[in-house]
């Protein structure tokens, strides 16, 4: 999460986000990166009309999944992974699943000392 998220007013939108690291970081272009099975819902996201304003939108094409047409969508990156989704990663974590060797340790340390998806 970017911190600058918590400065912002609920509910938190990705294109809030964006606005909002623009003005901090006037000049600078962002990337949105999603997994395909995200992007599929990305038309019906908060103004995502304007996402492309803001960011290239890449997604990266994981095994099996199809990557929609959109053009909200920037790129598309294939990359050979673990066929696990950050949607399958809160629900294992959710269900109190192990996510060792999913998830960076770094990463599942941090989900496990703050409590996240529980």
């Amino acid at each position: 999460m970017e911190s600058i998220e918590l400065e912002l007013p609920p509910p938190s939108y990705t294109v809030s986000t964006l606005r909002a690291l623009a003005r901090r970081e006037p000049g600078n272009r962002f990337l949105l990166l999603l997994g395909a099975d995200a992007a599929r819902e990305l038309p019906y996201w908060h103004e995502a009309e304007a996402l492309p304003d803001l960011a290239d939108v890449v997604v990266f094409a994981r095994p099996g999944a199809k990557v929609p047409r959109s053009t909200l969508i920037t790129r598309t990156i294939t990359v050979p992974a673990v066929d696990v989704s950050a949607t399958d990663i809160r629900a294992r974590v959710a269900a109190g699943q192990s996510i060792r060797y999913l998830v960076p340790e770094p990463v599942r340390e941090y989900i496990a000392a703050h409590g996240l998806y529980r």
